[in-house]
């Protein structure tokens, strides 16, 4: 039933999953937060935090259904909602929302760069886009491997194409150094390139953490094996699109080694390419009433998974 559901692309299916990921986002809002956290405005305020991740969900479907990284269907988008899910609440935080907001418009110009149209200009913005990441959180700067990864699989090697994206980087850098040193205060732009770390991943021990990223985990592992095999046996743009969709899953892993706030919302930066990557795994199972159980299983645990952690 659901899998007939959501193996097509429809209007109506995007209505649904926006109440799915209604009632996952305020199932984790009020399970996450005390009584006494919940101020007179608290409903307002998730309420517009709702209305913006849907404007983004928008974004996220555009760029999926735009480069045709999944078949014709809805898996990928709901696949994404309920990863985000397990984690919606880092997005009251404003800066990693915006964080996340900006990353989205760096990937929309990453994928299209499989088409001739305007590769110049996507090169550019590419490059800006991570510029103005990374002075939000400069290890942030490790997804310049994804970029310059679309320029050497979709064979755009040339000078210039290597050039563009580290002038659109160095713009936003440049202006901002501008600033700081025209206000007199050049330590607000050193303070933040200066990079440090630490390897204390046992937040990732709570369970809060642990039963959820085990679960993604296993069935992110399941997809891969799934769809590899198929991707790679025939020469086309879906086979450089899995190739690119792998390697934004390592650069993501890369950063959530390399970062130092480790709270929870570095997380939601492997979003993406953990929905997508898990739609094109879903696909390639043969079976209807395994794809039923997967399905149901999957979303069982993202929505109900909050209340028990």
């Amino acid at each position: 039933m659901l899998t007939n559901f959501f193996g097509k692309s429809k209007p109506i299916n995007f209505i649904v999953l926006l109440l799915v990921f209604f009632c996952a986002f305020f199932l984790n809002s009020f399970h996450s937060f005390s009584a006494s956290e919940m101020k007179p405005f608290f409903m307002v305020e998730k309420t517009v935090f709702f209305l913006v991740l849907t404007f983004l969900l928008f974004g996220v479907n555009f760029i999926i259904s735009r480069n045709k990284l999944t078949l014709d269907n809805s898996y990928a988008l709901l696949f994404y909602l309920l990863v985000i899910s397990f984690f919606s609440k880092y997005l009251y935080d404003y800066q990693v929302f915006l964080e996340y907001f900006l990353h989205l418009f760096f990937l929309r110009k990453v994928y299209s760069l499989q088409t001739l149209k305007e590769v110049f200009k996507k090169l550019f913005d590419a490059g800006f886009w991570l510029g103005v990441m990374c002075l939000m959180n400069p290890f942030l700067i490790v997804f310049s491997l994804l970029l310059f990864t679309a320029i050497i699989v979709h064979k755009r090697v040339r000078f210039q194409t290597l050039l563009i994206p580290v002038i659109g980087f160095l713009i936003p850098i440049f202006l901002f150094f501008t600033y700081s040193f025209w206000i007199g205060e050049l330590s607000l732009f050193t303070d933040k390139f200066i990079f440090y770390t630490t390897y204390d991943f046992s937040r990732y021990q709570e369970a809060s953490f642990l039963a959820p990223l085990g679960v993604l985990s296993f069935f992110l592992l399941f997809a891969i094996f799934m769809k590899t095999g198929s991707a790679f046996s025939v020469n086309n743009r879906f086979r450089k699109s899995w190739i690119l969709l792998l390697s934004h899953l390592f650069t993501s892993i890369s950063y959530l080694f390399i970062t130092f706030d480790r709270d929870g919302s570095e997380l939601l930066i492997a979003a993406f390419p953990v929905a997508v990557i898990l739609a094109n795994g879903f696909e390639s199972i043969q079976r209807n009433f395994l794809k039923e159980i997967g399905l149901i299983l999957f979303v069982l645990i993202a929505l109900l998974g909050p209340l028990f952690l």
